[in-house]
C-alpha cells in the first residue's frame, strides 16, 4: 500500500479498467458499475482537471467564478433553488471549502439525488491543521487547502442515521454519501484536534481496497454498459 500525506496512491482495477486512484477514478467506477447517466459537479475551476474525464452521458457543472468553465455561472444555492429542475444519479461536491456552505451543498444535493444515487465529496480528510485552515491564501500564496469540509461531513455523520457515509482515504479524502443507514457518532467535532483524536471514527475512514470490496468490479455491469453504449449510438444515427 502506497501512502502519502493526502492518502493512498497507486493503480487499482476499477469497473472502467486499471487507473491511478483519485476522485475521477472513483467517479468513473461508480458510473460504470451502477449505470449512472446524469452527473452534477459543484465547483470546477478548469474542466480539464476532472469534468472532461468523467465518462457519463449527461453532465452539468456549476461554479460562481465567471472565469471558470461552468455551464451555470452562479452560486450553488441559486442553482439548487432557482435553476435545477432535474434529479441526478451522481453528484460531485468540490465547491466551497467552508463547512457552513458545504452543509448546504450536501443538503441540497440530497434533495435532487435519485433514490439509488451517490454523492462524492473532495477534501474530507485534511492531514494537518494547516490544511484545515479557513483561509485559502497564506501570505499571498495558495498552498494545498482542504478547509473545513470535514466538519460538514462529520455533522451528517452525527445527525443522519438514514445515510450511508464513509471517507475513502485517497486524494485528500473522498467522502461517499447515499441513502441507507449508519450508526451516528457522538464525538465532538468543534476543532481540528477533535478530528485528529478520532479521525477514523468521525469520518468512518476506509481504504481503497475496502471501497472496492464494497463496490466490486462486475462483469454483468460491463455487459449492461456495453449494451447501453450500443443503443445510445444507434439512437444518434
Amino acid at each position: 500500500m502506497l501512502m502519502s500525506k493526502n492518502g493512498q496512491k497507486g493503480i487499482f482495477r476499477f469497473q472502467h479498467g486499471y487507473a491511478n486512484v483519485n476522485h475521477t477514478a472513483l467517479l468513473n467506477h461508480l458510473i460504470k458499475l451502477y449505470g449512472f447517466c446524469t452527473y452534477l459537479e459543484i465547483g470546477v475551476r478548469r474542466r480539464s482537471s476532472n469534468y472532461n474525464s468523467v465518462a457519463v452521458e449527461h453532465k452539468i457543472v456549476v461554479d460562481p467564478d465567471p472565469t471558470a468553465e461552468a455551464d451555470y455561472v452562479t452560486d450553488s444555492d441559486t442553482f439548487f433553488h432557482s435553476i435545477c429542475d432535474q434529479q441526478f444519479d451522481l453528484i460531485y461536491i468540490d465547491g466551497s471549502h467552508l463547512a457552513e456552505q458545504v452543509e448546504k451543498d450536501i443538503e441540497n444535493s440530497l434533495k435532487v439525488l435519485h433514490e439509488r444515487g451517490v454523492i462524492l465529496m473532495h477534501d474530507c480528510n485534511p492531514p494537518t491543521k494547516f490544511h484545515a485552515r479557513e483561509e485559502y491564501e497564506v501570505n499571498g500564496t495558495r498552498p494545498a487547502w482542504n478547509g473545513t469540509v470535514w466538519k460538514a461531513f462529520a455533522k451528517f455523520r452525527k445527525t443522519r442515521s438514514d445515510l450511508e457515509m464513509y471517507v475513502i482515504d485517497t486524494d485528500w479524502g473522498c467522502g461517499f454519501i447515499r441513502r441507507g443507514s449508519q450508526s451516528t457518532i457522538n464525538h465532538c467535532i468543534a476543532s481540528y484536534e477533535d478530528l485528529e483524536n478520532n479521525r477514523k471514527e468521525i469520518l468512518n475512514l476506509i481504504s481503497v481496497e475496502q471501497f472496492l470490496a464494497a463496490h466490486p468490479v462486475s462483469w454483468k455491469a460491463k455487459i449492461k454498459t456495453k449494451i447501453r453504449e450500443i443503443l445510445s449510438r444507434s439512437k444518434r444515427h
